[in-house]
């Protein structure tokens, strides 16, 4: 950039326009001072017109330019990124400003319960929501988190699996019934391990382990196909 002539990318949900200001093309009342105080990580707001620079890249030609909300802490450089695991996975939003990959697992984590969800709302079960706390641990054999419930002098845990709810509702008449959902395990961590993940429940009645079969294949392979458009993937 120059004086006279300055250069920016514009990064909004996931998508990246360049932006070009030029002094003879302002409508700002000071070019130079409003130019000055703009910096890697700030929100802007941009005002102008689509066009294209000498070497063909479309870029927003700028006539007004606002500061709308200042970034305290300089952004690292887009070439270095955040490479200290400590600091991505503390601080995720510095992550998710940094890395497109980061915003694009959100994205497919997203899409990847919206599919369950469908699949099985097409296939007549029902989705509820079971008690997040218990007061016996039940349905997997892990350590729970404890808590206290202060009104009601009770100790109490963190659920680590839905099984037990859910099999009392197919118990109750609910033939057909899945969770997603939150569970807690005292455990350690590691690279597939986590305190607190997600998961997701179904039960069906008058089905054996050959009716869940073909259900969690065609739900896997439905969901493949749903992401990628084809049933091959490369994983790692």
């Amino acid at each position: 950039q120059g004086k006279s002539l300055i250069f920016y990318d514009l990064v909004s949900n996931g998508f990246k326009i360049q932006a070009m200001a030029r002094a003879d093309k302002s409508q700002d009342a000071d070019f130079s001072k409003i130019h000055e105080i703009l910096h890697r990580g700030d929100i802007v707001g941009f005002s102008g017109s689509p066009g294209r620079t000498k070497m063909g890249e479309l870029s927003l030609m700028i006539h007004t330019s606002t500061l709308l909300s200042p970034s305290l802490y300089v952004l690292p450089g887009m070439h270095y990124g955040v490479k200290d695991p400590n600091i991505r996975y503390r601080k995720r939003y510095l992550d998710l400003l940094m890395d497109k990959t980061v915003r694009e697992k959100f994205a497919i984590r997203a899409k990847i319960i919206n599919h369950v969800r469908t699949f099985l709302n097409n296939r007549d079960f029902v989705e509820v929501e079971t008690p997040t706390l218990n007061l016996i641990c039940g349905g997997a054999s892990a350590k729970p988190f404890t808590t206290f419930h202060n009104q009601l002098s009770l100790d109490m845990f963190l659920r680590v699996a839905p099984e037990l709810p859910l099999k009392m509702l197919i118990i109750g008449g609910f033939n057909r019934v899945y969770e997603i959902g939150k569970q807690f395990r005292n455990e350690g961590i590691d690279l597939t391990h986590n305190p607190e993940f997600t998961t997701c429940e179904f039960y069906m009645a008058y089905a054996d382990y050959h009716d869940l079969m073909k259900i969690t294949e065609e739900m896997l392979s439905s969901l493949v196909f749903n992401l990628f458009g084809s049933y091959k993937i490369k994983y790692h």
